[in-house]
């Protein structure tokens, strides 16, 4: 009784030869069920195959039959694009939550609002400010643009009482900062390579954090520092 083809397992013996186990594989699976986004993508691709087919022919061989069946196929897909732009907007138009342009409006209208209100927010922001933090100034003496960004650091320290840092690179003052302080190897450590340069730190916790270089209008100053300082990345956008 234990002696049995030596191809099948001893406890199997009594099965024939030609049967097969009842949980065996069929030779030939049945194909795989495209879900409704795959049949999609792959009607979409052979859309667009067909139409860059049709677009390389009507360029290589430019005859007025080649050039027709490209602005068909163009056309086709033009037609399917307008309408799901159409349907888009009509969605959002139902769907409040899902409208980017009530958080970052086009029209000039509800613009002037948005920056209304952000300049407002701002500029309390940089008064409220005042007492952590401080803008490091990294100028050269010799430089006409640092020249120039001076006088609205200074404009903004008297206006917040925010207080303002100048560093000098090369030792020179300038008219609003004729007593700068020479840089300590700071401005290696913050890799600065051009001037002016602006950067907020906070005399708490010693966070340095860039806001721009180049010459910086007051309102710049004032929505960067309320952005790096109140918002978190995306949130504006």
């Amino acid at each position: 009784m234990w002696i049995c083809d030596a191809d099948r397992f001893n406890w199997y013996c009594d099965i024939p030869p030609d049967a097969e186990p009842a949980n065996s594989a069929p030779e030939h699976p049945e194909a795989k069920v495209l879900s409704e986004e795959d049949e999609a993508v792959a009607a979409l691709k052979a859309l667009r195959e067909d139409a860059e087919r049709k677009r390389a022919l009507a360029i290589i061989k430019p005859t007025p039959e080649n050039l027709k069946r490209y602005i068909v196929a163009q056309e086709a897909l033009m037609d399917r694009a307008s309408v799901f732009s159409d349907v888009w907007r009509r969605v959002i138009w139902a769907n409040p939550e899902l409208n980017y342009q009530l958080r970052n409006p086009s029209n000039n209208a509800a613009i002037q609002v948005r920056d209304t209100q952000r300049a407002r927010k701002a500029s309390e922001t940089l008064a409220g400010l005042a007492g952590e933090w401080g803008i490091f100034f990294f100028f050269r003496s010799d430089c006409p643009y640092c020249h120039r960004l001076a006088p609205t650091l200074k404009w903004l320290s008297e206006q917040y009482g925010i207080a303002v840092f100048p560093i000098s690179l090369d030792g020179g003052g300038l008219p609003e900062f004729p007593q700068p302080s020479r840089d300590n190897g700071m401005a290696a450590a913050l890799g600065v390579s051009v001037v002016p340069l602006v950067v907020l730190g906070n005399v708490k916790d010693r966070r340095l954090l860039p806001i721009g270089s180049g010459v910086l209008s007051a309102q710049e100053i004032v929505e960067r520092i309320y952005i790096l300082t109140q918002t978190r990345p995306g949130e504006l956008y």
